[in-house]
């Protein structure tokens, strides 16, 4: 039994560190970012009739949806539903399964008469493994020019606080971005 616990610890320490959020971004430098003060959805605008919205998970959407909102107007940005807000924003999910193979062995108690090559075994674990997409869309040109994606924001998830702590953090480190410094 001491065994499978010491295989555990390094398989759980694996999967721990998959967990960690990595953000990356792209921007247009010729965006005029300072005229931007409200935005909407993209989802809710008038470019977007007819289009399916594609939520797969409705309570996840209305987290993801508040917390971007919040975060946003710490930014100083407001949400106009009604008339034409300066940036639409949308977001996705993307999801991938992931294998992480650990082996556990090497010397020990092994042989009945002595210190010797002990026993070992090799632990599967497969998880979903899932990322975040945020895209920042020019109403006026109907250009995308923002986009962030957090690598592992939606990994690891067990239960409603820890969704919303993952998904809030996902949001800040996305957002420390927005806007991109000036066009140098």
């Amino acid at each position: 039994m001491k065994l499978l616990k010491f295989a555990l610890v390094p398989a759980l320490g694996l999967l721990a560190g998959c967990s960690d959020i990595y953000v990356k971004y792209d921007f247009d430098p010729h965006a005029s970012y300072a005229s931007f003060k409200t935005f909407d959805w993209y989802a809710a605008s008038a470019r977007a009739k007819g289009k399916a919205d594609g939520v797969e998970n409705p309570i996840m959407d209305r987290r993801v949806r508040r917390i971007l909102e919040r975060e946003l107007a710490a930014k100083g940005y407001q949400r106009q539903e009604a008339g034409e807000p300066d940036f639409l924003l949308t977001y996705y999910p993307v999801y991938r399964n992931r294998i992480v193979s650990t082996y556990s062995g090497g010397y020990g108690w092994g042989r009945p008469w002595g210190y010797g090559p002990g026993i070992g075994f090799q632990e599967v674990q497969a998880f979903r493994e899932g990322s975040m997409v945020l895209e920042v869309v020019d109403n006026k040109t109907n250009q995308m020019v923002w986009q962030a994606v957090a690598d592992g924001a939606l990994t690891g998830i067990e239960d409603p606080q820890d969704a919303e702590e993952r998904v809030t953090l996902a949001v800040k480190k996305m957002l420390e971005n927005f806007p991109p410094p000036a066009a140098r």
